[in-house]
């Protein structure tokens, strides 16, 4: 009989319905959504950029109603593994669970590397012309401790932190907009055109592309999930919170893309994409004069926030895994002061340091190591989000049947299906593959051997070591009753 030990517990109650909200808008990032995303589609598309971070709205939000509806049923920091695990089966979730990891370990890698960037910026912007790998490196390194600082002293700090990042980074962003729109309202060029589905350039076919950019956009608004065990009534706030960072984050880049994109001509963002630069700064330095320092610093700020909710994210999902056996046991311990896993964060930074030395060193330089990691999280974020839709549709199909609802868990998740492995075919495997082998299709051999390790990885456990792939995921989570809800 195989019979589990008491399950360690994390803080519960310590959140509440906008902590976990703003948990999800960080991951998406408001600023870097506009500084990072809104120039590549608007020299697609022209000038309705709004249209597609709508419509990308839109197309994200099967996924996310995939994810509230299940996290209502079964709130754990293991989240799209758990929900696996439970509605398929012990093997296949713990696959994707390992997928999960990875998803999110890559978007931990990905904001250090982002942060040295627009360090360099800062530097540059103060003086100093001769920015290196070296000086980058300074900056990773100064991100990184503040980061494990936060980190390590528990959720509590950690949402307090993104809460402080998101507000300064929101702020800037908005008072940018609302100058454009005034000098624009006061010496002429206000226009709604944006809005304007008929000043599409090129057709349907790039706004498609410029969309792929949009649903990007959305990625990582399923960090909310990993910390259902630390939130406060969970099964009530849980879907409220998830599908508000999604909807609030989106209508924010709606308008906010509106003012951005009458601030300039369309040829000059065309120009400045062309040669790799962001068109954030330019406009900037266009409207504010040397007030573009703003900008830069809330870039730095809002890749900080982020760092601090990927590595909360990560370090849940390998302590939900080792916590049921199915990885290595030390990493589902928590530090005895904070009820947090100190192990599995370790880790996490590790294996991120360690993958932006190793990237960086053979690429040659950060960024092109940040567009190969870019890749990387595109394929592994794809396949959980898929996995959530299926569970969805799996749960309540087999031990939900009197909550089954045609729409919410048949329809919506199948439409979420289809659209994500549309775009695993696209980016991944049309985009990637004819990008060459650098950035292109090193990324999707990676990404493939990963996921073949990885199956390698449960087989060997389903013949080893059987008995860590039975039972429930949930059997220890004895959480207080909620109002509405019955223990």
């Amino acid at each position: 009989m195989n019979v589990k030990v008491e399950s360690p517990r994390l803080r519960a109650g310590a959140i509440g319905l906008v902590g976990l909200a703003v948990l999800g808008a960080v991951m998406m990032s408001p600023a870097l959504g506009i500084y990072g995303n809104w120039g590549p589609m608007a020299s697609l598309v022209g000038l309705p950029t709004p249209l597609v971070f709508l419509a990308a709205l839109v197309i994200s939000v099967p996924t996310a109603v995939s994810y509230a509806v299940i996290s209502k049923e079964l709130p754990s920091a293991g989240s799209a593994f758990t929900y696996v695990w439970e509605s398929m089966s012990p093997a296949v979730g713990t696959w994707t669970g390992l997928m999960m990891t990875i998803y999110y370990t890559v978007a931990v890698t990905l904001q250090p590397i982002f942060f040295g960037l627009f360090f360099n910026n800062l530097l540059n912007f103060l003086g100093f012309q001769h920015t290196t790998n070296f000086t980058w490196a300074i900056g990773v390194a100064i991100v990184t401790a503040f980061v494990v600082f936060v980190t390590y002293r528990g959720i509590n700090v950690s949402t307090s932190s993104s809460v402080l990042f998101i507000g300064i980074e929101i702020t800037v962003v908005v008072a940018l907009s609302a100058t454009i729109i005034v000098e624009k309202i006061v010496n002429g060029g206000f226009t709604l055109a944006p809005f304007n589905p008929a000043t599409i350039n090129g057709g349907f076919s790039v706004f498609w592309t410029a969309i792929i950019l949009g649903i990007l956009s959305f990625t990582g608004f399923d960090v909310i999930s990993t910390v259902s065990e630390e939130a406060k009534a969970p099964r009530n706030l849980l879907p409220k919170a998830t599908l508000l960072a999604c909807v609030g984050v989106g209508v924010f880049w709606a308008l906010n893309s509106w003012a951005f994109s009458i601030s300039v001509p369309v040829s000059e963002v065309q120009k400045l994409t062309a040669s790799g630069l962001t068109a954030a700064g330019p406009i900037a330095k266009q409207y504010w004069g040397w007030g573009q320092i703003f900008v830069i610093l809330t870039a730095m700020s809002a890749a900080t926030a982020v760092y601090i909710v990927t590595v909360v994210g990560s370090s849940r999902s390998f302590f939900s895994m080792a916590r049921e056996r199915v990885l290595a046991a030390p990493l589902g311990k928590l530090n005895p002061k904070y009820r947090v896993p100190w192990n599995a964060m370790t880790v996490v930074y590790v294996l991120a340091v360690a993958g932006i030395v190793i990237t960086t060193a053979l690429l040659g330089d950060a960024l092109t190591s940040f567009v190969w990691w870019a890749g990387v999280i595109v394929f592994f974020a794809l396949i959980v989000y898929i996995a959530v839709n299926l569970a969805n549709i799996v749960y309540f199909t087999r031990f939900a049947r009197q909550k089954f609802n045609w729409f919410l868990n048949g329809v919506v998740p199948v439409i979420g299906i289809g659209i994500d492995a549309y775009l695993i075919y696209k980016s991944f495997f049309v985009s990637l593959w004819d990008a060459g082998w650098k950035t292109g299709r090193s990324v999707v051999v990676f990404s493939l051997a990963l996921v073949v390790i990885s199956i390698l990885y449960v087989l060997y456990l389903k013949l080893t070591n059987p008995d860590r792939l039975t039972g429930s995921t949930i059997d220890h989570l004895t959480t207080e009753p909620e109002p509405g809800i019955h223990a």
